[in-house]
């Protein structure tokens, strides 16, 4: 017998040995309280909350919930659980909220905890924040990686939302809020979403190697500067840019990188509300700031900035600021009644395809109102410059013309 011979044999028994100790498969245990007996649990894919794509689905029996599977890749799944019969969004009492758990399973045990009552709820996770103080999860190495991020981004954004919230609610008092009050809030906040930016990043960096890593860069890449986005793609390896999930997170930041504050401003081919055919360059990135504001005559919330708008336009234009409207209206007739029903006196634009044409793709948001505020070479400052951001960027580009009896939205 051949020392060869020995040496092969031993590794035969190692080689069976390792695979014996690999997982077959993933196993999720749940164990819930509260009014939880005879309800659904799906199990599913995506990670836009309300698009989610079931692919298993259990009882809960005894409190108790399983399921079983083989993973190809780790991947982010999530555990939805439906308290009534009603399946669609929209429930006999308004928008049906449920209780979600999202885990990274890789062929592991998985073991959940919680109280139904306690756990997360879709609707209120859409922004990018979930609370796994709410839960307990047992899992792998990736998940305690997973839930460290995402804790540590919801818990830096409920302090931001704490700030906007108290700043907004006495905005709307009888006493209001003045250009101070506006500056010193847009000041904190600024400070805290660069906290926020800055943490994200260094997450970011941290897990490059993992999933973890890709999903807080598809989930935050927007906040971003140019810079910052470059350097982050940069610093992922081939091997993950090449999955199937980092194509779709690299495609996307190619788009978000197009539009990122520090990019040059995209030109578009637009018509204003004369019929005249124009482009974006024509008014922007000409020597002067312009804030290109995208709306529609439908939106609520877009007309109800147009009064702070005009009260800005009138104090700042004669010293070079800009604003060109782009209406994502589809009836030309609509538009023209809202321009004159508003009394804008700038320039107003739109190609009336709405969000079926490109402008919401090349400039990347799904709502409105948005804006962007373009500099005098052409690239992005900042974008959403609304309110008391916009007084404190005007302000910071012009010098204070706002008088002491100024409030915000009165």
């Amino acid at each position: 017998m051949t020392i060869n011979y020995i040496k092969g044999i031993f590794l035969l028994i190692g080689i069976a040995a390792l695979q014996a100790c690999q997982p077959e498969g993933y196993t999720i245990k749940g164990t819930l309280t509260g009014d939880v007996e005879g309800k659904t649990v799906y199990l599913c894919k995506g990670d836009n909350v309300f698009k989610l794509k079931g692919i298993d689905s259990t009882i809960i029996r005894n409190g108790q919930f399983e399921f079983k599977g083989k993973m190809e890749v780790p991947e982010l799944l999530t555990v939805k659980i439906f308290p009534d019969s009603t399946r669609s969004t929209m429930g006999e009492h308004g928008v049906s909220m449920r209780p979600i758990i999202p885990v990274i399973v890789d062929n592991s045990l998985i073991e959940i905890t919680a109280c139904i009552d306690s756990i997360p709820l879709d609707f209120l996770t859409y922004g990018g924040t979930y609370d796994y103080n709410k839960v307990s999860i047992k899992g792998s190495p990736l998940q305690e990686k997973y839930m460290n991020y995402k804790q540590l981004l919801t818990d830096k954004r409920a302090v931001k939302n704490d700030l906007t919230g108290a700043f907004y609610g006495r905005s709307r008092t009888d006493e209001g809020c003045g250009i101070t009050d506006c500056v010193a809030f847009v000041r904190q906040n600024d400070s805290l979403q660069n906290d926020i930016a800055s943490s994200m990043a260094g997450i970011i960096k941290e897990n490059t190697e993992n999933l973890v890593g890709l999903y807080a860069m598809k989930e935050c890449m927007k906040m971003f500067d140019a810079p910052t986005l470059k350097e982050l793609i940069n610093a992922f390896p081939s091997t993950l840019k090449e999955s199937a999930a980092g194509k779709e997170t690299f495609a996307k930041a190619d788009t978000v990188m197009s539009c990122a504050i520090g990019s040059p401003f995209i030109d578009l081919d637009l018509f204003d509300n004369e019929g005249n055919a124009i482009k974006l360059s024509d008014y922007a990135g000409n020597g002067h700031y312009t804030l290109v504001e995208f709306w529609a005559s439908w939106c609520g919330p877009c007309r109800g900035e147009i009064p702070h708008l005009k009260h800005v336009y009138d104090m700042y234009h004669p010293e070079g600021f800009n604003i060109i409207s782009i209406s994502m209206d589809s009836k030309k007739e609509d538009w023209l009644k809202a321009i004159k029903t508003e009394g804008m006196n700038w320039t107003q634009a739109s190609d009336l395809k709405a969000f079926e044409g490109t402008l919401a793709k090349l400039y990347n948001f799904d709502g409105i109102p948005y804006c962007v505020l373009v500099g005098p070479d052409g690239k992005i400052l900042h974008h959403n410059a609304r309110g008391p951001e916009l007084d404190n960027l005007l302000i910071s580009l012009y010098g204070n013309k706002f008088d002491e009896n100024y409030r915000l939205y009165k």
